[in-house]
């Protein structure tokens, strides 16, 4: 099996800028603090990024960054801005002064980015209900990002719904495929800064055991938690979306008479899920359990039927 490639989507590359650096240190008398800054673009047109020169008011063109996810690495100075153009507007982007390094996703001024998802419900019993998850990339920028990879790679579409627990979360991302399995489990990204957005029923995020040890597992507050407070005390729960019409979703309909995963209740061990037979295993002691059939970023499709 091929190794999919982070952050590569659609056959888009990761864009590498050293240069920039050159120009900035020789074109400001103070450059201030260097650091490795990670621009992603989640248009749907590539953008070609600038920096603007302050002192000689000149716009510096920087490289171009591919749509669609792809991202392109330079060297930036804190406090420089940059600009791109999308549908005739100019958008700026600032480098924080405080940085050791930077990751920051190019959206326009398109808040949301829309994720569709198909799953079952009930235990199966409804075999296609839709689910639509708004993702926010200024909330959780790496966050996002490797959602919004994991879907475009349809590294979701099949995978167990597996930890269904009334009045607190529910739990998915374990890919169905072996192979896959074992390899993203050890493509751990790097935590983001916590910005304040509080959690709230509907909020989605990556679970994680530890400093920057998010993978594949993402998790839902589910209504009426009973554990609301307990969620963002850790650094790798930063809230990356939400789910779009939440009361009248999919989600209370997924079937959660199995309870939460051992020793709490009589759910999956993720322990057993992630070996090689781990579906085989998830098939055959939890038959009611539901699945997520397949998942789309919207603006993708569109943009490919237009």
């Amino acid at each position: 099996m091929e190794s999919p490639c982070y952050p590569c989507v659609r056959g888009k590359f990761l864009l590498t800028v050293g240069f920039i650096a050159m120009i900035m240190a020789n074109s400001q008398e103070n450059p201030g603090k260097q650091f490795k800054m990670t621009v992603r673009n989640e248009l749907t047109k590539d953008v070609t990024l600038f920096w603007e020169e302050e002192i000689d008011q000149y716009r510096h063109e920087v490289g171009l960054v591919k749509s669609h996810g792809g991202e392109a690495i330079f060297d930036a100075f804190a406090g420089h801005v940059f600009s791109y153009v999308h549908k005739e507007e100019r958008h700026f982007v600032e480098a924080p002064a405080d940085a050791e390094e930077h990751f920051v996703v190019l959206n326009a001024n398109e808040e949301d980015i829309l994720v569709r998802c198909s799953t079952t419900a009930k235990g199966r019993e409804e075999p296609e209900r839709l689910i639509d998850f708004h993702v926010r990339p200024n909330w959780s920028p790496r966050g996002a990002a490797r959602f919004l990879s994991l879907i475009r790679h349809k590294h979701y579409d099949g995978v167990a719904i597996n930890r269904v627990v009334k009045n607190f979360l529910t739990q998915f991302g374990i890919p169905s495929n072996p192979e896959t399995r074992l390899e993203l489990g050890s493509l751990e990204f790097q935590d983001d800064p916590n910005v304040g957005i509080p959690f709230v029923p509907g909020m989605l995020s990556f679970a994680g055991n530890g400093k920057n040890s998010r993978t594949t597992e993402v998790f839902v507050v589910m209504p009426d938690c009973i554990h609301l407070s307990s969620f963002g005390k850790e650094p790798w729960e930063t809230p990356f979306g939400f789910v779009g019409s939440f009361e009248e979703s999919v989600v209370t309909d997924w079937y959660d008479g199995y309870g939460d995963m051992p020793p709490d209740g009589n759910g999956p061990d993720p322990q057993k899920i992630y070996p090689e037979n781990g579906y085989e295993y998830l098939e055959k002691e939890f038959p009611k359990m539901d699945y997520i059939n397949e998942c789309i970023v919207i603006k993708d499709f569109l943009d490919e039927e237009l």
